[in-house]
């Protein structure tokens, strides 16, 4: 009775762990094929939500870079003072959409990076700023439209590991066997 409490304990135990390490190989591969998924200007292929950050009146909003020619930019800016900034709108009473910028400034050019994160996805656009024209350089997507995927590397990679785990068991306990005879 003992010995079959102890196997039982141990196999949960060991659920638990496939459980934890298959959910932290989930992230980890969202956020690799988040990384694999940057797009550069230079090939000419950027993310649709490409977001520049506008300055007006003290404030600034984010804007799609393919609605910039729908605006007058007589009345805008497209660079401040301010290095850094981050503002939070509220959608629904519970979720929020919080959108933030970093300007990283050089000798003739300025590099901004934004970041425009609602509850489902994140998006980080990078451009700078030449003689008061917008040149995208990258963009880079986090959703949760990678999860399918993510799932099935997650689940192939704990499977993969739990072999690995299996075969290895199996031959010290055939070397051990072996030696003992």
């Amino acid at each position: 009775m003992k010995q079959l409490l102890y196997t039982i304990i141990k196999k949960i135990c060991i659920y638990i762990i496939n459980f934890f390490i298959f959910f932290l190989f989930i992230k980890f591969f969202v956020l690799l094929i988040s990384y694999y998924d940057t797009r550069y200007a230079k090939n000419g292929k950027l993310h649709d939500d490409f977001t520049i950050v506008v300055f007006e009146n003290k404030s600034f909003f984010p804007l799609e870079l393919s609605k910039l020619k729908n605006i007058r930019t007589n009345d805008k800016l497209f660079i401040s003072d301010i290095d850094s900034a981050e503002k939070k709108w509220n959608i629904n009473g519970e979720t929020y959409l919080t959108f933030s910028y970093t300007i990283t400034k050089g000798k003739n050019e300025d590099q901004i990076e934004t970041v425009l994160k609602d509850p489902d996805r994140t998006v980080w656009s990078t451009y700078k700023i030449v003689n008061e024209t917008i040149i995208p350089i990258k963009s880079r997507l986090y959703t949760f439209d990678y999860l399918p995927l993510a799932t099935f590397l997650a689940f192939i990679t704990t499977w993969f590991l739990n072999s690995m785990f299996k075969y290895l068991k199996i031959n010290k306990f055939f070397e051990n066997y072996c030696n003992n005879k």
